[in-house]
C-alpha cells in the first residue's frame, strides 16, 4: 500500500506542488489546444510530458503514449531534458502496474540524464522514486541509499516542494523502526518547519496526517481520527481529491493496524468513492473485493449490486487496457525491446556502481579505523614521552636551581670568611700596638726617671689608651657575636633620648679632651624598635666618630623625627676638622691593609660595622657634608615602635 500512496503524493505535484485538481482539466485542454503549434519541438516534448504527468493517475494508457511519443521526438532532437522527462513518465507508468524492474531501468535512465544536465531537483525526484520501487521489490538496502541520496540532495535545493516529499517518504519508511525514532522526529520537525511557511497547501495537509498518527500513538484516537477527517474534508474543499484518499488510507493501514476501532468498510467506501470520481482505477481495485465481501457478509442486497457493478466496471476497463496495450506493444515492441535491454544493462551497471561504492566506503570506513587507533596510540605515547619529558624538564629545574644555591652559599661562605680572616687580621694588628704603648709607659713608671706631674699625665695617657682598645675591643667583640654566635634577632621598644644620652657618657672623655659639645634635642616619646645592644653600638660609633671629625671646641647636635612608620636620627657635626676630613666610603670595609694604627681608621672600622648591624634591623645609615656651611651629617632610619 506504501507504493500506492506514495505515487498519489510524489507524482501527482510533480510540476505543480500545489495545482488544484479542479484546474487540471483546463490546464489539459490549455495544452492540447497548442500542441498542433508546437510539433517537432522542444516545446512540443515538454507539453507531451507535462500531459502525461497530468493523465498519470487517470489514464495510465495516455500517459504511456504521451510518453512514448515524447521520447521519440526528443531523441531525434538530441533533447536531453526532454528525453529525461519521457523516462521518468515511463518509470511511473510501469511502477504503477507494479512492474518495478522495468519502471527501476527507466528511472536510472532518466536519473543519469539529469545529474549530466545538473537538474537538482528533478535528480531528487528521481532517487526519492527508486527508493519506493526498490521497497515494492524488498530489496532494502538498496531502497535506504536512494533515499539516503535524496536525503542529501533535498537540503540543498530552493524548491520547498520537493524536499518534502522526500522528508515525507522517511517518514513513512523508518515511522515503525524503533531505532531511528530520532531521526524521523528531526524529520517530522524539518518537515512541519517548511509547511508551515505554506497554511492549507498540499505539504502541510500532508504533514498533519503525521500528526494525526502521533496523537493515536500518544493515546488520544479520536482526536487522531477528527484530524484525518479534517484534513480530508479541507483537501477536498481545496480540490486536493488524491490528498483526501491518502487521508483516508491512513486509517486503513496506521489506526486499525494499531488496534483503533475504526469502521473500515466507511472508510474504505469514501476512498473507492473518490477514486471513482476521478478514475483512480488502481485504487479502486484496492478497495473493491474488500468492500464486496464485507457487504456480502452481512447480506446488504443493494450495497452488494453496487460493487458488484463496479467490479464489472473495472473489469471491463481492464479489457479495454489489454487491448490498447496490445496494440501499443506490437506498434512499439521492437523499439521497447532494444531500449529496455540499453536500460537493464545500464541498470545492472550502476548496480555494480553502487556495489563497489559501498566496498570502498567499507574499506574506507576500516581505514579510517585503523587511522583512528593509529592515532590514540600515537597520542598515548606523545602524552607518555611528553610527561617524562616534562618530569626531565622539573628535575633538570631543580637540579639547576640547587647548584645555583650552593654556588651562591659556597660564594657567601667564602666571603664570610674572607672577611672573618681579615677581621681577625684587624684585631691583631689593632691590638698589638696600643698594648705595646701601655707596656711602655708601664716601663717608663718603674724607672721612677719621672716628676710627679709627667707620671699624673703619663698615668692619664695609659689610661686613655687602655679605654681606647677596650671600646675598640668591645666593638670587634660584639660583631664577632653577631656573626658567629646564631644570632637572632628580636626587636624591642628603644627610647633614643635615653640611650642617646648614655652614649654621651661614654664617650665623655674624648669629647672633653677635644673640648667638644653633645646636645641632644630628641622627644622624649619617640621610640623606634631594634635591638637595644647593637643600636647602642651604633650610637656610641656614631657620636664618637662625629667627635673625631669635629673641630676642637666644635658642637655636636643629635636631633630625631618620626614620620610615616619611621623614625630618623641625625648626628650633625656643625663643623669639620680639615685635618680630619671626612673620607669617602665611610660605610664600605676596605681591606686589612687600610685599616692602620690610628683614631681615625678605628672610627671607620666601628662605622662598617654600623652599617650591617642597620642592615639586619632593616634600617639604613647614611654620611654626607652640609649643603650649607661647614659640617656635615650622619643619619639613620629605623621603623617606630607605636
Amino acid at each position: 500500500m506504501r507504493s500506492i500512496i506514495c505515487y498519489i503524493l510524489f507524482c501527482a505535484g510533480l510540476f505543480l506542488a500545489a495545482f488544484r485538481a479542479r484546474a487540471q482539466s483546463a490546464e489539459i485542454a490549455a495544452l492540447r489546444k497548442s500542441l498542433p503549434h508546437a510539433k517537432d519541438s522542444m516545446a512540443y516534448v515538454d507539453m507531451l510530458n507535462q500531459l502525461g504527468v497530468y493523465y498519470h493517475l487517470s489514464n495510465i494508457d495516455s500517459c504511456f503514449l504521451l510518453a512514448t511519443k515524447a521520447r521519440e521526438i526528443a531523441v531525434r532532437l538530441h533533447y536531453k531534458r526532454g528525453e529525461a522527462g519521457a523516462l521518468k513518465n515511463l518509470g511511473i507508468v510501469y511502477g504503477q502496474q507494479f512492474n518495478t524492474q522495468q519502471a527501476i531501468a527507466y528511472e536510472q535512465a532518466a536519473l543519469s540524464l539529469y545529474l549530466a544536465s545538473g537538474d537538482s531537483a528533478n535528480v531528487c525526484h528521481m532517487l526519492n522514486n527508486l527508493s519506493v520501487d526498490y521497497d515494492t521489490e524488498g530489496n532494502a538496502p538498496l531502497e535506504d541509499y536512494y533515499l539516503h541520496a535524496a536525503m542529501r540532495w533535498g537540503r540543498h535545493l530552493s524548491n520547498d516542494s520537493m524536499y518534502t516529499l522526500v522528508l515525507s517518504n522517511y517518514i513513512i519508511r523508518y515511522t515503525n523502526d524503533s531505532t531511528r525514532q530520532d531521526s524521523v522526529k528531526w524529520a517530522y520537525n524539518q518537515l512541519r518547519a517548511i509547511t508551515d511557511r505554506y497554511p492549507y497547501s498540499r505539504e502541510w495537509l500532508y504533514a498533519r496526517m503525521f500528526e494525526a498518527v502521533n496523537l493515536l500513538k500518544n493515546g488520544h484516537g479520536p482526536a487522531g481520527e477528527a484530524l484525518i477527517n479534517k484534513i480530508a474534508d479541507t483537501a477536498l474543499q481545496k480540490g486536493f481529491r488524491h490528498l483526501a484518499i491518502a487521508a483516508y488510507f491512513r486509517i486503513l493501514d496506521d489506526f486499525i493496524p494499531m488496534g483503533y476501532p475504526a469502521d473500515s468498510a466507511l472508510y474504505a467506501a469514501k476512498i473507492f468513492k473518490l477514486s471513482e470520481q476521478a478514475g483512480y482505477y488502481e485504487l479502486m481495485m484496492t478497495v473493491l473485493p474488500f468492500l464486496y465481501r464485507h457487504y456480502e457478509q452481512l447480506h446488504d442486497a443493494g450495497k452488494i449490486a453496487r460493487y458488484g457493478n463496479g467490479i464489472r466496471r473495472l473489469a471491463l476497463h481492464r479489457l479495454a487496457l489489454r487491448q490498447q496495450q496490445q496494440e501499443i506493444n506490437y506498434l512499439d515492441y521492437f523499439l521497447k525491446e532494444q531500449e529496455m535491454k540499453a536500460l537493464q544493462l545500464r541498470n545492472q551497471v550502476q548496480e555494480q556502481a553502487i556495489e563497489k561504492s559501498n566496498l570502498q566506503r567499507d574499506t574506507r570506513r576500516m581505514l579510517i579505523w585503523l587511522l583512528a587507533a593509529l592515532l590514540v596510540l600515537l597520542t598515548g605515547i606523545t602524552i607518555v614521552y611528553y610527561r617524562y619529558y616534562r618530569s626531565s624538564r622539573r628535575y633538570e629545574h631543580r637540579m639547576d636551581a640547587m647548584n645555583r644555591s650552593i654556588a651562591e652559599k659556597n660564594r657567601l661562605l667564602r666571603a664570610n670568611d674572607d672577611f672573618k680572616n681579615k677581621l681577625i687580621s684587624v684585631i691583631a694588628h689593632d691590638f698589638r700596638n696600643p698594648l705595646n704603648n701601655i707596656i711602655r709607659m708601664a716601663a717608663l713608671l718603674q724607672t721612677q726617671s719621672l716628676d710627679k706631674a709627667a707620671m699624673a699625665q703619663l698615668v692619664d695617657q695609659i689610661a686613655g689608651s687602655a679605654a681606647d682598645t677596650l671600646a675598640v675591643f668591645d666593638n670587634i667583640l660584639r660583631w664577632i657575636k653577631s656573626q658567629l654566635s646564631g644570632f637572632i634577632y628580636a626587636p624591642a621598644p628603644c627610647h633614643i633620648r635615653a640611650m642617646m644620652m648614655e652614649a654621651r657618657q661614654s664617650i665623655q672623655h674624648t669629647a672633653l679632651e677635644k673640648n667638644v659639645h653633645i646636645h641632644i634635642e630628641v622627644p622624649e616619646a619617640i621610640q623606634v624598635a631594634a635591638e637595644r645592644e647593637m643600636l647602642q653600638f651604633v650610637h656610641r660609633s656614631l657620636l664618637n666618630s662625629a667627635t673625631g671629625f669635629s673641630v676642637a671646641g666644635g658642637q655636636v647636635l643629635v636631633q630625631a623625627g618620626a614620620a610615616g612608620g619611621a623614625v630618623k636620627v641625625w648626628v650633625k657635626v656643625l663643623k669639620i676638622d680639615i685635618a680630619n676630613a671626612m673620607p669617602e666610603h665611610l660605610f664600605e670595609y676596605r681591606g686589612t691593609g687600610y685599616y692602620q694604627p690610628g683614631h681615625l681608621h678605628d672610627v671607620e672600622l666601628a662605622l662598617v660595622i654600623c652599617k650591617d648591624f642597620m642592615d639586619k634591623m632593616g634600617g639604613h645609615i647614611s654620611a654626607a657634608p652640609e649643603k650649607e656651611g661647614e659640617g656635615f651629617t650622619f643619619v639613620y632610619e629605623l621603623p617606630s615602635f607605636s
